[in-house]
C-alpha cells in the first residue's frame, strides 16, 4: 500500500493550527470549518498595497533589508508546491499554497514577506513563524502542481511581517478620502528544527484515533457543546 502522504497549506499552520486541537482535527478528517475567515476588507488592503511596493526597493521597507524587488507573475507561478519532505518520524508530507510577497535581493538570495493590516508589534512575525518557514520549505524542496513546476528559489535569506496600521485621514472628498497608514517591518530568523517538530506534532495529532475532547479555550468548541445541550431540551 502505498505510503500516505499528509498536506498542509502554510497558511493553515499559524491560523487554523494553533487555535484549537480538536477543531483542526475536524476540518482536516471531516472538512467542516467554524467559517471563521477574515473580513474580505484585508484582501482589499492587499490588493492595493502590493501594485505600490512593486515599485520599490526593499532597502527602504526598513529593519536593514537589502536591495531588491518583487518577483512578479512571470517568475513565479501562481501556486507552488514542495517535493520529497518527511517529519521526524520520516512520514511523508507536503506543502502546497499561495505567497504573498517573495523578493529577489540583488546580491544574491531571497525574501519571503507577508503584508498584514495589523496592529504593530515589534515580534508580529513570530505570529506567522510556521507559516514564513512553509514557504520557505517549499522553495528549497521545490516539486511541481499539474500546470507548472515551483521555482527552487536558495538561499532564503530573509523572511519577515511588513505590518500597515490605520493611523489618520489626512482628507476627503464627497466620494474618497486620503488615508495614512503606519508601516513596520517585523524580520524573522528561520528555523527548519523546529518548524519539522511542529509538523511531526501536527501529525501525530491528526493521527489520533478519535476527535480530541472539546477545548474550553475555544469559542466554536463552546458553541457546539452548547448546542448539544440545547438539543436536548428542544428535543
Amino acid at each position: 500500500m502505498k505510503d500516505k502522504e499528509y498536506s498542509f497549506s502554510p497558511s493553515e499552520l499559524d491560523y487554523k493550527a494553533k487555535k484549537c486541537p480538536r477543531c483542526y482535527y475536524i476540518s482536516k478528517h471531516y472538512k467542516i470549518n467554524p467559517g471563521d475567515r477574515p473580513p474580505p476588507v484585508f484582501s482589499t488592503f492587499d490588493s492595493v498595497q502590493k501594485p505600490y511596493f512593486k515599485t520599490t526597493d526593499t532597502k527602504d521597507w526598513g529593519a536593514n533589508l537589502p536591495s531588491g524587488t518583487i518577483m512578479d507573475s512571470k517568475e513565479l507561478p501562481g501556486k507552488i508546491v514542495s517535493e520529497g519532505l518527511v517529519d521526524n518520524k520520516n512520514r511523508k508530507y507536503k506543502l502546497k499554497g499561495n505567497p504573498d510577497i517573495v523578493v529577489k535581493f540583488k546580491e544574491g538570495g531571497y525574501g519571503i514577506i507577508d503584508f498584514k493590516t495589523t496592529k504593530i508589534k515589534s515580534d508580529k512575525a513570530e505570529d506567522y513563524r510556521y507559516q514564513l518557514e512553509a514557504y520557505a520549505q517549499i522553495f528549497t524542496s521545490p516539486g511541481s502542481t499539474k500546470t507548472a513546476p515551483t521555482p527552487e528559489l536558495n538561499p532564503i535569506s530573509h523572511m519577515g511581517i511588513l505590518q500597515f496600521n490605520p493611523e489618520e485621514i489626512t482628507g476627503h472628498t464627497e466620494k474618497d478620502c486620503d488615508f495614512k497608514m503606519k508601516i513596520s517591518y517585523s524580520p524573522l530568523e528561520r528555523n527548519e528544527d523546529d518548524f519539522k517538530e511542529y509538523i511531526t506534532n501536527l501529525i501525530d495529532l491528526l493521527e489520533k484515533p478519535v476527535v480530541p475532547k472539546i477545548d474550553t479555550k475555544c469559542n466554536f468548541c463552546n458553541f457546539t457543546r452548547e448546542q448539544i445541550l440545547l438539543s436536548g431540551v428542544a428535543g
